[in-house]
């Protein structure tokens, strides 16, 4: 797989061989399709929420459209799409560089009159556009176009898999533009640009304070938290829980609820062993190896955290009985 998003990050297993293919159709064509970018399972849990999303309508100066605001769909996709890890695949194979930041929006069109019009996006250090399909069904229409200067139609480029990702080339030289949807299923996307300026600033910080305003008051209403856990417990992440690790810090959000925490080097490695499916005291037994630490102070610092990560409902404490002590039980009356 060239580039595929996850719940749990950006990845790529490309073989030398499929990266060649992809810089020589990217020179030819100017646009490089990603087939199945949007993980399957990541996939599903977007559409979930996307079904009761509000959308508003808004003018552009190319057409309309509805975009979605004020959504946590919209903060995720941001924080994950600027990813260093895709910036430097999408620059070997494009040789748009350096990409230094994503900007963009979850946006949904419908059939109406008229087409939008022939732009070129060429302004704020745009290098790369992106447009992924997250649509719930095939649409018919808002097919990609792209043509040289005010010259005839180059390249017509449907973009119907779901999670489905179409990159293509920023240049003063080219235009694009969506024919219409037809019919009464919508073509929903997530949209934007990959630009060589200004670099991305993490906003884990801030969603993070956000995401703790609400646990406060959460805490407020005297709702009861989860229990502390144990050495013996593991972790299950929610199906709506995704996280991204970039820059030596890892962010955690759960889509459901609004809820995010922004962990440091440790905190995320923490959450890396856990998400492995790890008890607690694995977890810290590997990070005193790691550390070089005692495991008891390790563990106090990995139950913390776990517990944090319960209480904004990141994680769900997977309780367990203490083996050991089971086992020394059975010898004990043998």
């Amino acid at each position: 797989m060239l580039a595929r998003l996850t719940r749990l990050g950006f990845s790529s297993d490309a073989t030398p061989a499929q990266m060649r293919s992809a810089r020589e159709h990217f020179e030819q064509h100017d646009y490089l399709r990603l087939p199945g970018f949007v993980e399957p399972a990541f996939f599903r849990v977007i559409q979930r929420y996307l079904r009761s999303a509000r959308w508003e309508e808004t003018e552009w100066n190319v057409g309309q459209d509805l975009t979605l605001r004020n959504n946590p769909l919209a903060d995720v996709f941001y924080v994950m799409l600027n990813d260093p890890k895709l910036f430097r695949l999408l620059e070997r194979v494009t040789g748009c560089g350096p990409l230094r930041c994503f900007k963009g929006r979850l946006y949904r069109v419908v059939e109406r009159k008229g087409t939008l019009n022939w732009h070129t996006d060429i302004k704020n250090n745009r290098k790369l556009a992106i447009s992924v399909n997250m649509s719930d069904a095939s649409y018919c229409g808002g097919t990609l176009q792209i043509r040289e200067d005010s010259g005839d139609v180059r390249e017509e480029v449907p973009n119907l898999g779901l999670g489905d990702a179409i990159v293509f080339r920023v240049a003063e030289h080219l235009q694009h533009r969506l024919t219409p949807v037809v019919g009464k299923t919508p073509r929903t996307a997530v949209a934007g640009w990959f630009c060589s300026q200004p670099k991305y600033v993490s906003v884990h910080r801030i969603l993070g304070a956000r995401a703790e305003s609400a646990l406060s008051n959460c805490g407020a209403r005297k709702r009861k938290g989860p229990a502390f856990p144990s050495l013996q417990d593991v972790v299950k992440i929610p199906g709506a829980v995704v996280s991204q690790t970039a820059d030596g810090e890892t962010f955690v959000a759960n889509i459901a609820t609004s809820m995010c925490y922004a962990l440091d080097e440790t905190g995320g490695r923490i959450w890396q062993l856990l998400a492995e499916g790890r008890a607690v005291r694995s977890v810290s037994a590997a990070l005193a190896r790691e550390y070089g630490v005692p495991r008891r102070t390790v563990e106090r610092d990995v139950l913390t955290l776990t517990h944090q990560l319960a209480q904004r409902s990141l994680v769900k404490v997977v309780h367990r009985p203490d083996l050991r002590a089971h086992e020394s039980r059975a010898r004990a009356t043998d």
